[in-house]
Parts: structure tokens; C-alpha cells; sequence
């Protein structure tokens, strides 16, 4: 298996347990960060992969909002690391929002 799709499995596997600590989500943000600094060099597989598993993320943004929200403030922490907008799953408190409505 490649290390991209290595990141890409990793990234799937931490999804399935989404009420994992706020440390653990930070690593998961961090993570697909990483595979969107990567994303042009993914194998259509990989980036077949990468999609299902972004949609497991936003099935499950309430719970990941839930715990992440215990350890920091997203939008403090956002401004601080300079998150660019492109990497919308560093904005799970917008995504709450929008996925209540």
C-alpha cells in the first residue's frame, strides 16, 4: 500500500468512531489537512476513497463538533493556525449549523 493510501485508509478508519476525544478530532483535522496538501497526487482510488470518507465525516460533523468543542474553540484556533477557507472541515461549528437546518 502506498503512504498516500495509507493516509487515505487512516483517514477513513478514525471516521467510524466519531465520539473519540477532542485531541483525537484535532488529529483527524490535521490529517485531512495533510491529504488536502496531496489531493493532486492521489490515484483515482485513493481520491474515490478520500470523497466516501469526507461524507462519513459530514454524517458525522455533530458528534466530531461535540468533542473537539471540549478542547478548543474552532474559530480561535482557525485564526491562530491561519486555516485557509478551502479546508472546510476545519469549520465544524459552521457545519453543525447548516446540517441542523
Amino acid at each position: 500500500m502506498s503512504e498516500y493510501a495509507s493516509l487515505v485508509q487512516r483517514y477513513a478508519t478514525s471516521l467510524r468512531f466519531p465520539d473519540v476525544s477532542g485531541f483525537e478530532v484535532l488529529d483527524l483535522l490535521r490529517l485531512r489537512s495533510r491529504l488536502a496538501d496531496i489531493e493532486h497526487e492521489l490515484t483515482p482510488a485513493e481520491r474515490t476513497a478520500l470523497e466516501a470518507a469526507d461524507t462519513t465525516f459530514l454524517h458525522n460533523v455533530q458528534a466530531l463538533y461535540r468533542q473537539v468543542s471540549e478542547v478548543v474553540t474552532l474559530e480561535t484556533l482557525r485564526k491562530e493556525a491561519g486555516v485557509r477557507p478551502s479546508h472546510w472541515w476545519w469549520y465544524l461549528d459552521s457545519l453543525t449549523r447548516v446540517s441542523a437546518a
